[in-house]
């Protein structure tokens, strides 16, 4: 994925309408779940070239209104919503295999945070609509319209966040649509911790926990140290900007990345 400057635009002084301004890529239940005790994850930071322990909430794991309102707190929440209840219920036990119900959760949510980092680096471009002028809306207007997840047009301009959730619909159709034949299993370890990037890419890999994840094309199996430590060298090589870990000390990691794991989709419609 490449990058450009994305610009940021504010809400109104004291933000009225409580618009999500950092917008998680990652989810912040997800993150919690790698905390240590005292409630950070230890966070490589690439272009700092250096390790920080940083709780789930800090806005490095955040994009800043990028996507719109509907899209973060009403289709989002919802699909990580069921994705956190499933992710409960593995740790749990409660779940030991990946059917059909839970194969469509992870697809969604993958494909959810796929896409929510894409937006992160890419940003969305603002659409002029060709003979619409849209309406003159005061920025209290436009943030009450947000709020209320409707879309709008002002002088004939559409902000590109307030598209993302058509993208959002598209990429997931499209990658549940060519791996339909795929399957997940649930991937276990007993001592290594698993690194968890800011976005797996086009490698089908879910994390869960410090030693439990979802992998494309694996049956439900106990990892060797020599798995856990390719999935974590698979992590680092596609880490955009950091990856994370519980403890980065007992996250093993190789050079290289054996077949097993190589799992990708075509990426080509993102």
């Amino acid at each position: 994925m490449g990058g450009r400057i994305v610009k940021f635009e504010p809400t109104q002084p004291g933000n009225p309408h409580r618009l999500t301004i950092d917008q998680h890529v990652f989810p912040k239940a997800s993150i919690q779940r790698f905390t240590n005790p005292g409630g950070t994850v230890e966070i490589f930071v690439k272009k700092l070239n250096r390790v920080l322990k940083l709780k789930p909430n800090n806005s490095i794991f955040c994009a800043r209104r990028v996507w719109d309102q509907k899209t973060e707190a009403g289709i989002g929440k919802h699909i990580e919503d069921r994705f956190q209840a499933l992710a409960c219920a593995i740790e749990k036990g409660t779940v030991t295999t990946i059917g059909i119900f839970e194969k469509r959760i992870i697809e969604e949510f993958f494909s959810l945070w796929r896409t929510r980092q894409k937006f992160k680096l890419q940003g969305l471009e603002d659409v002029r609509l060709n003979g619409i002028n849209g309406d003159s809306l005061t920025k209290d207007e436009q943030e009450i319209l947000e709020r209320n997840h409707v879309m709008y047009a002002v002088d004939g301009v559409m902000r590109g966040r307030l598209l993302a959730s058509v993208h959002v619909f598209g990429y997931q159709d499209r990658f549940i649509h060519d791996n339909k034949s795929m399957r997940w299993g649930i991937a276990r370890s007993c001592s290594d911790e698993f690194i968890v990037p800011d976005c797996f890419d086009d490698m089908m890999i879910v994390p869960i926990s410090p030693k439990i994840a979802i992998v494309a094309d694996l049956p439900d199996l106990t990892l060797t140290h020599d798995q856990v430590v390719v999935i974590n060298q698979a992590a680092i090589a596609r880490a955009s900007g950091y990856y994370f870990a519980r403890r980065l000390a007992v996250s093993p990691v190789v050079r290289e990345i054996s077949p097993p794991f190589e799992r990708c989709f075509d990426d080509r419609s993102y």
